[in-house]
């Protein structure tokens, strides 16, 4: 070859070397430009492209900056989901110790979300997402604890849940969450069960009579009956637990046959009731699965209990009548509204019995006077974190205790 052309092309590669140099300076430049001005998205396509052209610890820095700021951006416009995924092509980059950080913030503050609003299938992959990238965090293993012990996912529940005290003691919820569970344990993981679209209902086999399936289809009556009603119809599943007698006094506590805490308790001893009796309990407690997420779990007692009995005597025989009778010859002693919520966890049961028969006559007579409409309009505002007293201020547009006042000259 000679002496001429090897040094045209070295002329050439050394022209080639200095124009992608340029053109790398020229996206480095665009890129922090774009950044200064807040455009991530544009930064990050041009940072892109300049640090894969020349690998440049600068420009790695600046970089990760755009991802991390338009996660940040992207999860201050309620975009959680792709907040983190940004999050996560960052750390393609480089395995940033602040993006780890940002990203597991996102995930919690995701899963907590997804909790609150019974999203628990939903939370309980975004928190192991967060767990892939932070295996030290304690309320990682907290909250994922408790997606998977609403999936009744109760082993699972249980690692979390210990992992959790185990990085940090403090904890308290965490404890009193992890002793019921080692109750619940020993009674339902010997339970069997049967599911459907809404429903996953398990139940001690020795007491449930062959009635499993139909007691799903009383929930399903419920889900569709007491859903039009309140114009309201989850998507997740409700999870239904039967217990034996013993197995329920013991865990529950309480003189019912059903109760509500996230999940439906119900007793054995309701099986052997009559049919549109069993039915009644069920719409009950399935009533207070649509209260507690139409409210946000912050309706008060008596009128949570008192929507419960509407529903529950909506098809059968209703009491009301004869509650009134009780009321009137109580006329001095009835509780205010104030106070009537307290009264629900008397010591005495002729209290307790009380209270439920003042919550179901004045919640039917707001229905009746003003229309259930109005009274899922104040569960929006109790979940929009109004009190009781502004939302049916601002719904009714009368004073609470004008209403309860008007009530008791008519009635009582």
């Amino acid at each position: 070859m000679s002496k001429k052309r090897l040094i045209a092309i070295s002329l050439l590669f050394f022209l080639s070397i200095s124009l992608k140099s340029f053109a790398g300076e020229g996206h480095k430049e665009e890129g922090i430009r774009a950044l200064i001005r807040g455009d991530y998205k544009q930064a990050i396509s041009e940072l892109e492209i300049a640090f894969y052209e020349d690998r440049d610890k600068e420009i790695e820095r600046y970089l990760l900056m755009a991802y991390n700021k338009y996660a940040f951006k992207l999860a201050r416009e309620g975009k959680i989901e792709k907040a983190i995924d940004t999050l996560e092509e960052g750390l393609r980059i480089r395995k940033s110790l602040l993006l780890i950080k940002n990203l597991s913030t996102l995930c919690i503050n995701q899963g907590y979300n997804d909790l609150q609003r019974k999203r628990y299938k939903e939370a309980r992959k975004v928190l192991k997402r967060a767990l892939s990238y932070n295996k030290e965090d304690a309320q990682i293993f907290a909250l994922l604890g408790e997606a998977n012990y609403n999936l009744q996912r109760i082993k699972e529940a249980k690692e979390c849940w210990e992992k959790a005290l185990e990085l940090d003691p403090s904890q308290e919820w965490v404890k009193k969450r992890l002793n019921k569970l080692l109750q619940e344990m020993r009674i339902e993981q010997k339970m069997q069960m049967v599911s459907n679209y809404h429903f996953e209902i398990h139940y001690a086999k020795q007491i449930i009579k062959n009635k499993e399936y139909r007691i799903r289809d009383y929930l399903e009556k419920a889900y569709r009956e007491v859903g039009q009603d309140f114009h309201y119809f989850p998507r997740y599943k409700t999870v239904v637990l039967i217990y034996p007698r013993e197995d329920y006094k013991r865990l529950i506590k309480i003189g019912s046959l059903g109760v509500y805490d996230g999940k439906i308790r119900i007793c054995e001893d309701a099986l052997d009731l009559e049919e549109k009796r069993l039915q009644a309990i069920l719409k009950h407690e399935y009533t207070h699965v649509l209260i507690y997420d139409l409210a946000g779990g912050k309706c008060p007692i008596w009128l949570n209990e008192g929507l419960a009995q509407y529903e529950e005597y909506k098809d059968g025989l209703s009491p009301l009548n004869t509650f009134y009778s009780a009321l009137k010859q109580r006329k001095d002693k009835l509780f205010s509204l104030q106070k009537l919520d307290r009264a629900f966890s008397s010591s005495l049961p002729s209290v307790i019995e009380q209270a439920y028969q003042q919550a179901y006559c004045f919640t039917v007579y707001l229905i009746e006077r003003y229309g259930l409409w109005r009274v899922r309009k104040v569960l929006e505002k109790l979940k929009q974190g109004k009190k009781i007293e502004e939302a049916f201020q601002e719904v009714f547009y009368w004073r609470l205790e004008q209403i309860e006042k008007e009530w008791r000259e008519e009635k009582i």
